[in-house]
């Protein structure tokens, strides 16, 4: 419950401190008196902008605080765990508007966001502005009523995430289809690239292992007539040079036992001659194996022009470097495949969630269509209650959207809410027909069904406070009293701030606070006063006629059962 209220330099309060019993506290005041200023003060803590932060003192900071007693409620303990605040008493909510319009908020003297302002406020606050009667003839909002009583709001946050993921994984699948296009033709040209690489089974300086290999064959005939030249001169007819050494080393070997440098000498000559007839084998080879094979020089240079014509193509130097590009294009290859496996997977993402939020949409309209039922004749009994005795109300649901339907069908024709449609149906008077509420009702019919409504969703919600601002609009005389009477019920529930006009309503709150213009130091100020019981004997007297007269203060006595 709201136990108090700090208003500083906010329109024509230049200070005031309020404390709020339980139960109802009944606003009153002239015409102009201001009476919204408490409704504007508390708005503006939770960072409702319908309001304008407007200070009596420009050069001053505006400050508001409300001060709220925690009963048990288990949405609001939930939500102060997450903020690291559970276990307090109360909670002290605040908002500080500086002269330059930048606004702070704070929770228990702890600096929070707006938007813990706004999560907050659902928990502790129930709004009733005269806005909210245009509301209630919007169909999103008849159908979030509708929800609030069947206890499916849960369900439909869960269809609303489910479709929010599931039209961001389409989006992703249609923009990952369109890159696959777009690079489709490039893929293509990939693919052609690495299989002709791959065919080509090149090995690591296989062109110039086969530039050498295609230079010897080149050359066979000329090596081999050297080698069999070479073989003739050392080693065949007279005079050749290995019979010249031969005796050159066995001439000097004579003199070895007499002469270092001659048997030195001889020594290399012996060494000499074992190297001539070491090479005498392999000058035989050589000339045996130099051989023209006009096969293989023509292997070699097919082979070589596949290479060169590659290195050409893809403008590389060598092996090395088209290796190099084989690899840069087998990683991109793989990231096409691992696109097309991406769009395979959001594929199968795409019908498991589906399927899911057609599963959620069919057990959400079930759940409503269920509740309708039994919240339109709860809506009717009360409607009457409020001096509409002949009132018929419906809740017409109408489903947009089956489980048959393929997916863009499906997704076209649902909404964050679900699959369905709702429109409250109503009648006033005895023999008219149902019709759609926005086209029947009058102002004062409207402030009396979002009552009604206020009243068959009290009892569902955990305890807190319920601002009514001039519910009564377009009411008197004995449906004053309806109203009246169904204000105070809500009251043993839940705490009530009602600004009100009417001196039935406010005679049966628990507690009275009156609002009044003066003029000081030429600025209008506006006086908040807790008024004691002769004082609010004087403060119906006031409604009730215009002006405070015998007549009226019997009247507003009988009011107050005094």
């Amino acid at each position: 419950m709201l136990t108090s209220l700090k208003i500083q330099n906010y329109l024509f309060v230049p200070h005031a401190e309020l404390n709020f019993g339980q139960g109802m506290t009944a606003v009153t005041g002239e015409t102009g008196a201001g009476k919204s200023i408490l409704v504007g003060a508390i708005s503006l803590i939770f960072a409702d902008t319908g309001f304008s932060p407007e200070p009596f003192d420009p050069a001053l900071p505006v400050y508001l605080e409300a001060v709220f007693e925690i009963k048990p409620n288990t949405a609001i303990h939930h939500k102060l765990q997450e903020l690291g605040q559970d276990g307090e008493a109360e909670l002290i909510l605040a908002r500080q508007i500086s002269s330059q319009g930048r606004s702070s908020y704070f929770l228990s003297g702890r600096r929070v966001t707006a938007n813990v302002m706004k999560e907050l406020q659902p928990l502790l606050v129930d709004f009733h502005h005269q806005r909210d009667q245009q509301r209630l003839l919007s169909p999103t909002f008849q159908l979030e009523v509708l929800d609030n009583y069947a206890g499916s709001t849960g369900m439909r946050k869960d269809f609303s995430s489910l479709l929010s993921q599931l039209r961001l994984a389409i989006k992703q699948r249609e923009e990952l289809l369109e890159q696959r296009m777009r690079e489709s033709e490039l893929a293509e040209l990939y693919r052609f690239q690495l299989e002709e690489l791959d065919s080509a089974a090149l090995q690591a300086d296989e062109d110039t292992l086969l530039q050498q290999e295609y230079e010897r064959l080149s050359h066979s005939r000329e090596i081999g007539e050297t080698a069999a030249q070479i073989h003739h001169s050392l080693y065949e007819g007279e005079g050749c040079a290995r019979d010249l050494i031969s005796e050159a080393q066995n001439s000097l070997h004579r003199f070895a036992n007499i002469d270092e440098r001659a048997k030195q000498t001889a020594l290399s000559l012996a060494d000499i001659l074992q190297l001539l007839d070491d090479s005498s084998s392999d000058l035989a080879a050589l000339g045996e194996e130099s051989l023209e094979d006009p096969a293989r020089l023509e292997q070699i240079r097919h082979r070589l022009d596949l290479i060169n014509s590659l290195l050409h193509k893809h403008r590389v130097r060598n092996i090395g470097e088209l290796q190099e590009f084989f690899d840069t294009r087998s990683k991109q290859m793989a990231d096409f495949e691992l696109l097309d496996m991406r769009i395979s997977q959001l594929d199968t993402s795409i019908d498991s969630m589906f399927k899911d939020l057609q599963e959620t949409g069919e057990k959400l309209s079930e759940t409503r269509h269920q509740a309708a039922q039994k919240l339109s004749r709860d809506l009717q009994a009360a409607i009457r209650l409020l001096a509409i005795p002949n009132a018929l109300f419906k809740i017409n649901i109408d489903k947009k959207a089956s489980s048959e339907m393929y997916i863009q069908d499906y997704l076209a024709r649902c909404q964050a809410g679900g699959v369905d449609e709702c429109e409250f149906l109503f009648s006033a008077n005895l023999g008219s027909q149902l019709k759609p509420l926005s086209d029947v009702a009058s102002g004062g019919e409207l402030s009396r069904v979002l009552l009604a409504i206020k009243k068959v969703l009290a009892s569902r919600f955990e305890a807190r406070l319920m601002i009514l601002d001039e519910i009564d609009s377009g009411v008197g005389g004995k449906t004053a009293e309806a109203v009246a009477a169904t204000i105070a019920e809500l009251s043993l529930s839940h705490t009530v701030l009602c600004v009100t006009h009417l001196a039935s309503i406010a005679a049966v709150a628990h507690w009275q606070l009156a609002l009044s213009k003066t003029d000081e130091g030429g600025k209008t100020i506006i006086k908040l006063t807790l008024l004691s019981v002769e004082e609010r004997i004087q403060e119906l007297a006031r409604m009730l006629s215009g002006k405070i007269s015998a007549t009226s203060l019997k009247h507003a006595k009988e009011l107050l059962n005094i």
